[in-house]
Protein backbone atom coordinates (compact mmCIF):
# COMPACT_ATOMS: atom_id res chain seq x y z
CA UNK A 1 0.00 0.00 0.00
CA UNK A 2 0.81 3.71 -0.20
CA UNK A 3 -0.58 6.65 -1.18
CA UNK A 4 2.24 7.55 -4.62
CA UNK A 5 3.36 4.27 -4.75
CA UNK A 6 2.62 0.74 -3.93
CA UNK A 7 4.93 -1.57 -3.03
CA UNK A 8 5.11 -5.05 -4.53
CA UNK A 9 6.92 -8.19 -3.53
CA UNK A 10 9.38 -10.13 -6.24
CA UNK A 11 11.44 -12.72 -6.48
CA UNK A 12 14.92 -11.23 -7.73
CA UNK A 13 16.33 -14.14 -10.20
CA UNK A 14 20.17 -12.94 -10.23
CA UNK A 15 20.51 -12.61 -6.77
CA UNK A 16 17.90 -15.60 -5.73
CA UNK A 17 16.11 -13.56 -3.07
CA UNK A 18 12.88 -11.26 -2.34
CA UNK A 19 13.18 -7.77 -2.92
CA UNK A 20 10.71 -5.06 -2.29
CA UNK A 21 9.93 -2.48 -5.95
CA UNK A 22 8.35 0.34 -4.74
CA UNK A 23 6.80 1.75 -8.46
CA UNK A 24 5.05 5.16 -8.58
CA UNK A 25 0.91 5.13 -9.27
CA UNK A 26 0.21 5.86 -12.95
CA UNK A 27 -2.17 8.66 -12.10
CA UNK A 28 -0.11 10.12 -9.51
CA UNK A 29 2.80 9.96 -12.65
CA UNK A 30 0.41 11.83 -14.88
CA UNK A 31 -1.28 14.16 -12.81
CA UNK A 32 1.65 15.46 -10.45
CA UNK A 33 4.90 14.25 -12.01
CA UNK A 34 7.38 12.26 -11.32
CA UNK A 35 9.91 14.75 -9.59
CA UNK A 36 8.90 14.35 -5.81
CA UNK A 37 9.43 10.22 -6.19
CA UNK A 38 12.63 10.25 -8.20
CA UNK A 39 13.70 12.72 -5.64
CA UNK A 40 13.21 10.15 -3.15
CA UNK A 41 15.49 7.90 -5.04
CA UNK A 42 18.00 9.75 -4.95
CA UNK A 43 18.10 10.55 -1.39
CA UNK A 44 17.41 7.19 -0.31
CA UNK A 45 20.39 6.02 -2.83
CA UNK A 46 22.40 8.00 -0.69
CA UNK A 47 21.52 6.66 2.42
CA UNK A 48 23.67 3.91 3.71
CA UNK A 49 23.43 3.11 7.26
CA UNK A 50 22.60 -0.76 8.90
CA UNK A 51 19.42 1.07 10.15
CA UNK A 52 17.79 2.54 7.25
CA UNK A 53 16.09 0.66 4.36
CA UNK A 54 18.63 0.65 1.53
CA UNK A 55 18.31 1.25 -2.55
CA UNK A 56 19.45 -1.90 -4.45
CA UNK A 57 18.75 -0.50 -7.93
CA UNK A 58 15.87 1.87 -9.85
CA UNK A 59 14.53 2.45 -13.06
CA UNK A 60 11.87 2.85 -15.13
CA UNK A 61 8.85 0.79 -16.10
CA UNK A 62 8.24 1.45 -20.14
CA UNK A 63 4.49 3.17 -20.59
CA UNK A 64 3.45 3.93 -23.83
CA UNK A 65 1.75 7.03 -23.20
CA UNK A 66 4.45 8.98 -21.39
CA UNK A 67 8.52 8.80 -20.27
CA UNK A 68 7.58 5.82 -17.97
CA UNK A 69 6.67 5.23 -14.44
CA UNK A 70 10.04 5.07 -12.02
CA UNK A 71 10.75 2.40 -9.60
CA UNK A 72 12.86 1.60 -7.29
CA UNK A 73 14.06 -1.75 -5.42
CA UNK A 74 14.93 -2.70 -2.16
CA UNK A 75 15.88 -5.94 0.30
CA UNK A 76 12.54 -7.60 1.36
CA UNK A 77 12.54 -7.39 5.26
CA UNK A 78 10.00 -10.01 7.19
CA UNK A 79 9.03 -8.17 10.11
CA UNK A 80 6.39 -6.02 11.37
CA UNK A 81 6.33 -2.12 12.03
CA UNK A 82 6.70 -0.85 14.82
CA UNK A 83 2.68 0.62 14.47
CA UNK A 84 1.97 -3.63 14.08
CA UNK A 85 3.68 -4.26 17.24
CA UNK A 86 1.81 -1.54 19.29
CA UNK A 87 -1.02 -2.68 18.01
CA UNK A 88 -0.26 -6.46 18.97
CA UNK A 89 1.50 -5.84 22.38
CA UNK A 90 -0.11 -2.22 23.34
CA UNK A 91 3.44 -1.89 25.34
CA UNK A 92 6.86 -2.58 24.90
CA UNK A 93 8.95 -2.89 27.69
CA UNK A 94 11.33 -0.29 28.56
CA UNK A 95 14.61 -1.82 26.93
CA UNK A 96 13.02 -2.83 23.84
CA UNK A 97 11.64 0.51 23.54
CA UNK A 98 15.18 2.23 24.38
CA UNK A 99 16.74 -0.43 21.82
CA UNK A 100 14.58 0.98 19.17
CA UNK A 101 14.76 4.42 19.99
CA UNK A 102 18.37 4.21 19.72
CA UNK A 103 18.82 2.76 16.20
CA UNK A 104 16.29 5.34 14.70
CA UNK A 105 17.89 8.22 16.52
CA UNK A 106 21.43 6.44 14.82
CA UNK A 107 19.76 6.52 11.61
CA UNK A 108 18.21 9.71 11.86
CA UNK A 109 21.33 11.54 12.71
CA UNK A 110 23.10 9.73 9.91
CA UNK A 111 20.50 11.11 7.12
CA UNK A 112 21.05 14.64 9.18
CA UNK A 113 25.01 13.85 8.73
CA UNK A 114 23.83 14.14 5.03
CA UNK A 115 21.78 17.53 5.12
CA UNK A 116 18.44 14.94 5.08
CA UNK A 117 15.80 15.47 7.31
CA UNK A 118 13.15 12.17 7.13
CA UNK A 119 9.79 14.64 7.87
CA UNK A 120 7.27 11.30 8.65
CA UNK A 121 9.05 9.35 10.91
CA UNK A 122 6.59 7.85 12.73
CA UNK A 123 5.67 4.15 14.05
CA UNK A 124 4.36 2.81 9.94
CA UNK A 125 7.72 3.90 8.83
CA UNK A 126 9.76 1.56 11.55
CA UNK A 127 10.39 -1.66 10.62
CA UNK A 128 11.21 -4.30 13.36
CA UNK A 129 13.25 -7.07 11.64
CA UNK A 130 15.11 -9.78 13.45
CA UNK A 131 15.27 -7.78 16.91
CA UNK A 132 16.42 -4.15 15.04
CA UNK A 133 14.81 -1.30 14.01
CA UNK A 134 15.01 -0.02 10.27
CA UNK A 135 13.79 3.83 9.28
CA UNK A 136 11.92 3.59 5.66
CA UNK A 137 9.94 5.80 3.66
CA UNK A 138 11.83 8.53 3.13
CA UNK A 139 9.51 9.58 0.75
CA UNK A 140 8.63 13.47 2.05
CA UNK A 141 12.14 13.77 2.84
CA UNK A 142 14.05 17.39 2.44
CA UNK A 143 18.11 17.68 1.41
CA UNK A 144 18.61 20.66 3.49
CA UNK A 145 21.48 23.49 2.04
CA UNK A 146 23.83 24.78 4.79
CA UNK A 147 23.52 28.17 5.38
CA UNK A 148 26.29 30.41 4.35
CA UNK A 149 28.45 29.77 7.82
CA UNK A 150 27.85 26.01 7.05
CA UNK A 151 27.15 25.93 10.90
CA UNK A 152 23.19 24.98 10.78
CA UNK A 153 20.79 22.66 9.00
CA UNK A 154 17.46 24.57 9.63
CA UNK A 155 16.47 27.81 10.43
CA UNK A 156 13.92 28.78 13.05
CA UNK A 157 10.11 28.41 12.29
CA UNK A 158 10.92 25.85 9.35
CA UNK A 159 7.58 24.10 8.36
CA UNK A 160 8.49 20.97 8.27
CA UNK A 161 5.90 18.24 6.83
CA UNK A 162 2.74 18.47 8.29
CA UNK A 163 3.74 20.40 11.47
CA UNK A 164 5.17 23.42 12.41
CA UNK A 165 8.49 22.59 14.59
CA UNK A 166 10.54 25.27 16.54
CA UNK A 167 14.44 23.56 15.46
CA UNK A 168 16.95 24.61 18.02
CA UNK A 169 21.01 24.48 17.20
CA UNK A 170 22.36 22.52 19.66
CA UNK A 171 26.77 22.94 19.92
Amino acid sequence: KGGMAPLYLAHAVRHAGKVAIKVIRPEVAETLGTDRFLAEIKLTASLQHPHILTLLDSGVVPSGRSAGRPFYVMPYLAGETLRARLTRERAIAVRDALGILGEVADALACAHHQNIVHRDIKPENILLNQGHAVVMDFGIAKALHRSMDDSTLTGIGVTIGSHSVRAVEVR
